[in-house]
């Protein structure tokens, strides 16, 4: 399966893995970063030594509602990401896919064009410098 492989890997360009949900700027920003860069997955249930944790006790469709409305609500323009679960040895984890968009740039909203784009840089969600924006 090829996101066994992606995780065993680690993070990349197009991979970020997370043990529980990140705040809803980290996601956000993320987000953002994949969809103006090459794309990319979110996967959580995943721990920093790259274990499949799995999401534990949490509701996976509140979970799936929370994601969609903080990216709905923080990103613009709109970004309509792929959000499913998948088991990955009997642990059930979220996967957040993004397509690299075609409106480019992609920022926070509340920050606006100029201080909000953000772009991905090897495995780091970076801010975007002005010649990235135009």
């Amino acid at each position: 399966m090829y996101l066994i492989e992606a995780i065993k890997i680690g993070e990349s360009k197009i991979l970020e893995l997370k043990k529980v949900l990140p705040n809803n700027d980290s996601i956000a920003k993320t987000i953002i970063a994949f969809s103006n860069t090459s794309g990319g997955k979110l996967i959580i249930g995943v721990n920093d030594q790259r274990e499949v944790i799995g999401l534990g006790d949490i509701d996976i469709f509140e979970m799936q509602d929370k994601i969609s409305s903080i990216i709905y609500d923080n990103c613009y323009p709109h970004i309509l990401p792929e959000i499913y679960t998948t088991n990955i040895n009997n642990n059930p984890v979220l996967v957040v896919e993004v397509f690299r968009g075609n409106l480019l740039p992609y920022y926070l909203k509340k920050l606006g064009k100029n201080e909000g784009t953000y772009i991905r840089i090897g495995a780091t969600n970076r801010k975007a410098g002005y010649e990235n924006i135009l």
